[in-house]
């Protein structure tokens, strides 16, 4: 600790600092303190006391994000590209890079595909639609078809307030695509 005044300066001696009651929010966000210290100047015989009490704002909720999948999609059997989709949710704005896959299984063989990097803008208070669309390009040996197939996903986002990413956790469902 320093202390300074004008033309006078304390910066070295000893002393303490000592903290008596501390409560911390999310990612070490400091609530509450409650500290005193005591310093001794060099060569001088009189402390520099002090006390330290500070109640901070409520800190920022943590981001919370969630996913839902539609059960229903379709299919270009021309092309054989899908259009998948669902709804992202958060408490707080978010942007939700998701990725989406699907695969199906046929008599021939499978039909895998998927779309990453897709970006959604969430903003609180209603699930917010997203869709996506590809072909069968992990596996390309065979093409989507009208039909049952399995859609996955999963988003993340990063908290502006704090240093972490949160995900809404890996979905996976049953659809039944249809003839676009």
């Amino acid at each position: 600790m320093q202390f300074s005044e004008t033309d006078r300066y304390c910066e070295s001696g000893t002393g303490s600092f000592t903290v008596s009651h501390i409560a911390y929010g999310p990612y070490g966000y400091i609530r509450e303190i409650d500290a005193t210290f005591e310093r001794y100047c060099s060569g001088s015989t009189l402390p520099v006391r002090g006390e330290l009490h500070a109640r901070m704002p409520e800190p920022p909720a943590e981001l919370a994000v969630g996913m839902d999948l539609d059960t229903t999609g379709t299919v270009d059997t021309r092309t054989g590209e899908i259009t998948v989709g669902g709804e992202v949710t958060c408490n707080k704005p978010a942007r939700i890079t998701l990725t989406a896959s699907a695969y199906q299984t046929q008599k021939r063989g499978t039909a895998s595909g998927s779309q990453e990097d897709l970006l959604v803008l969430c903003e609180p208070g209603a699930p917010v639609p997203w869709t996506a669309s590809f072909t069968s390009n992990i596996d390309p040996t065979a093409s989507f078809q009208p039909g049952a197939a399995v859609l996955r996903g999963i988003g993340r986002a990063d908290d502006r307030d704090y240093p972490a990413s949160v995900d809404t956790g890996f979905q996976s469902a049953d659809i039944t695509l249809v003839r676009s």
